[in-house]
């Protein structure tokens, strides 16, 4: 093969599933062989960069930016140093009827040096189950079957029967977000958090366009840590994955260095209080912004 000629595709991990396929934006890149798409730390600017994802060429547009970065102390009275993070994810259509029908996103976190102290996820929002857009229907479903009896002997007698059950139910469904905290090769402490997001397959209406999480880190000391970020994708069958060659690292990780100041975007934090910020106040979730005064 020349040197100009593309590879093969690899498709590593793509699965079938109904009207659904799996891809995994943080192992691929969309283009040409060398277009680099996956997202490195600036040698100029090495820390806490806000661009933590950017995939684009699927029919749907993924981001992930980094919105808050507040490093402190967990009290006043603790031993413990803090961080919290506050993460925005976005999936964006670029054509109609394309969706990401599943998501589960995944932030590890770990230490620069391997001598350094391991950092611990304290708590993240959406810890437990949630659902959105809510949906009811009713259903009926009939079962029967046709039978025939007869007298033998060649006798002219005969008769039908027929029997039918019908059933109605009504069944709900919900688009979901389930989050929680996880170890890494089952030793503690708890250092991935993750949130899988599940559409309303009723509805069929994707997951949401926009949701924001937070994080905050127990650390014991103020080295420089990381947070590698990891996302998968279930999308519709019609949002392909026909511009995808080879493979490439991951996104670099986030480099999260104590001693800069608070961004301070959201909200004015108590650098000293951090153990006492209520995380789920600094979430959000948007499935489409509504603009009603358009026409003038």
């Amino acid at each position: 093969m020349s040197n100009n000629e593309a590879p093969a595709a690899r498709l590593e991990g793509l699965e079938d599933e109904n009207d659904t396929e799996v891809f995994d934006v943080g192992m691929f890149e969309s283009g040409t062989v060398g277009s680099g798409f996956h997202i490195k730390n600036n040698p100029k600017d090495l820390y806490q960069r806000p661009d933590i994802i950017q995939r684009t060429g699927h029919g749907v547009d993924i981001r992930c930016t980094l919105i808050d970065v507040v490093h402190g102390a967990m009290s006043a009275d603790s031993d413990y140093w803090a961080t919290i993070l506050v993460l925005q994810f976005r999936f964006d259509p670029q054509k109609r009827a394309r969706r990401v029908a599943e998501a589960t996103i995944e932030l590890c976190f770990g230490a620069s040096d391997a001598n350094k102290n391991l950092p611990e996820i304290d708590a993240i929002s959406f810890d437990g189950n949630y659902s959105f857009l809510s949906s009811k229907q009713s259903e009926t479903i009939t079962k029967g079957c046709d039978g025939n009896i007869g007298a033998s002997y060649g006798a002219d007698l005969g008769a039908s029967i027929k029997w039918e059950k019908t059933v109605v139910r009504e069944t709900a469904d919900a688009t979901t977000i389930c989050g929680g905290k996880l170890v890494v090769d089952n030793m503690p402490p708890n250092r991935i958090a993750k949130w899988t997001l599940l559409e309303n397959k009723t509805l069929r209406t994707g997951v949401p366009a926009s949701i924001r999480v937070a994080v905050r880190i127990k650390r014991l000391d103020e080295a420089i840590f990381t947070c590698l970020p990891r996302l998968q994708c279930k999308a519709d069958k019609w949002t392909t994955l026909k511009t995808f060659f080879g493979g490439v690292p991951e996104d670099d990780p986030v480099l999260l260095k104590p001693e800069l100041k608070p961004t301070n975007k959201l909200m004015a934090y108590d650098t000293e209080e951090l153990g006492s910020v209520d995380l789920q106040m600094l979430s959000d979730v948007t499935f489409t912004t509504m603009i009603l005064d358009a026409q003038k």
